[in-house]
C-alpha cells in the first residue's frame, strides 16, 4: 500500500525548495527534497523530519533525485536525521546527485549513509540484504575494536588499521606484496605520538562501526557473497582521507597502488 501525503514549501523553479513525503507500506516512509537545500531552507527540511520522527517509522528513505544543490548547512541536516534515527529506524539515501555524492565522499560522510542510484533498489534493498562478514574480516574488526579507544588522532587510528589489515586476508596480499611493513620507514612512527583531534563529524561516531558499515556497502555494490578485508581496507582508505595516504606514505606506497592490486 502507498499512500501520499503533505508538501511543505513549493517547488515551482528549479532553484525553489520543496519537501514531500509519502508512506510506502505501513513502516516506510519516503521523503522527496526538490530545489536547493541550503541555509534558507534547512530548518524547512529539519522540522520536516522531526515530525516525520514522532510517526515512528522503521524506515526513511530521503529522495533526491530532484536536488539542485546542497550546501554544508543541507548536509548537517541529514547528518543529524541520521544520528537521531539511529538504532532505532534505516535511513538510506537515494538518487543523489554526484555533486553532493562528492561532497560526502571529501568530507568522509559518506560512511554515514546507505545510498542507492535508484529509489527502487533503496526501496527493495532492507536489513536482510546485509552481506556477512568473512573469517578475516571479523576478526580484523574484532581487533580494531579493541585497538582504536587507545588511539590519539585520526591518524594514529589509520596506523593501527594498517598494522591490523597487513595481517589478514586479502588486504594482508595486498599490503604485503607492496612491501608494507610493521614499522614506517624513516621518523614516521611519529605518528603514535598524541596528536589532538580534529573537531568534525566523524569524532562522534565509533570507527570501527563507521567503517564496517561501510565496508558492507562496497561488499554489496560489487554482489560479494561477504564482506572481505579488501572491503575493510577500502572502506578505511575512504573513511581517513588523507590521513591514512600518509600512512600508506609512510609506509612506501600510496592509495592509487593499493586499489591496482586490490582491483587485480
Amino acid at each position: 500500500m502507498e499512500s501520499s501525503v503533505d508538501t511543505f514549501g513549493n517547488a515551482t523553479s528549479p532553484a525553489e525548495f520543496a519537501v514531500h513525503h509519502r508512506e510506502v507500506g505501513e513502516r516506510t516512509c519516503v521523503v522527496s527534497v526538490e530545489g536547493d537545500l541550503d541555509l534558507a531552507a534547512a530548518p524547512q527540511l529539519k522540522w520536516k523530519l522531526v515530525e516525520l520522527l514522532e510517526r515512528d517509522y522503521a524506515r526513511y528513505v530521503i529522495d533526491l533525485s530532484r536536488l539542485t544543490h546542497m550546501d554544508s548547512m543541507g548536509l548537517g541536516v541529514l547528518v543529524g536525521f541520521r544520528k537521531r534515527v539511529e538504532g532505532s529506524a534505516q535511513l538510506a539515501l537515494a538518487c543523489l546527485p554526484p555533486a553532493q555524492g562528492k561532497l560526502l565522499e571529501l568530507t568522509g560522510l559518506d560512511a554515514c549513509f546507505d545510498s542507492f542510484a535508484t529509489l527502487d533498489e533503496a526501496l527493495s534493498t532492507s536489513a536482510g540484504n546485509v552481506v556477512p562478514l568473512s573469517t578475516d574480516a571479523a576478526m580484523a574488526l574484532g581487533l580494531a575494536s579493541t585497538a582504536m579507544p587507545f588511539a590519539a588522532s585520526h591518524r594514529a587510528e589509520a596506523l593501527r588499521w594498517l598494522r591490523i589489515l597487513r595481517l589478514h586476508g586479502e588486504a594482508a596480499r595486498v599490503l604485503c606484496a607492496l612491501g608494507v611493513g610493521e614499522t614506517p620507514l624513516g621518523d614516521g612512527s611519529a605518528v603514535d605520538a598524541s596528536e589532538p583531534r580534529a573537531e568534525d563529524e566523524r569524532d562522534e561516531r565509533d570507527p570501527v562501526r563507521a567503517v564496517s558499515e561501510l565496508a558492507v556497502r562496497l561488499a554489496h555494490k560489487r554482489g560479494a557473497s561477504n564482506v572481505g578485508t579488501g572491503d575493510i581496507l577500502l572502506a578505511v582508505m575512504r573513511f581517513y582521507g588523507p590521513d591514512f595516504d600518509r600512512v600508506l606514505a609512510d609506509h612506501g606506497t600510496g592509495r592509487d597502488e593499493v586499489i591496482s592490486r586490490l582491483a587485480a
